[in-house]
């Protein structure tokens, strides 16, 4: 496989906070979209750069950028990670992902 070709599955995933009948918040899925991309190492500027900011990157992902949906959250391999900034290089966008504490089965809708 070569460096730059696509080597990742992902679900960009848009969640909507509800509040169900007794008033608890619950996050509903809007939408969801299967996309490729490709996993980036997080260079050791970006890490410091992080923590400067008080977050920790955690995985790095690249995706054609007319593919991307303003998604706040990103399904990898079965975790939740949210979206902690984006970067526009030329035709593909840098996601920069936190991992969240959010599991699957605490999204309604998702199937």
């Amino acid at each position: 496989m070569f460096p730059s070709s696509p080597n990742i599955k992902l679900e960009l995933l848009k969640l909507e906070s509800i509040k169900d009948n007794i008033g608890n918040n619950k996050l509903s899925l809007i939408s969801k979209k299967q996309v490729i991309g490709i996993k980036k190492q997080v260079t050791s500027k970006e890490y410091y750069e992080s923590k400067k900011q008080e977050y920790k990157v955690d995985l790095s992902l690249k995706i054609q950028s007319f593919l991307y949906d303003s998604s706040k959250y990103v399904l990898v391999d079965g975790v939740i990670y949210s979206v902690e900034r984006t970067y526009l290089a030329g035709q593909f966008l840098e996601l920069y992902l936190v991992e969240s504490k959010l599991k699957v089965s605490d999204i309604n809708g998702y199937s």
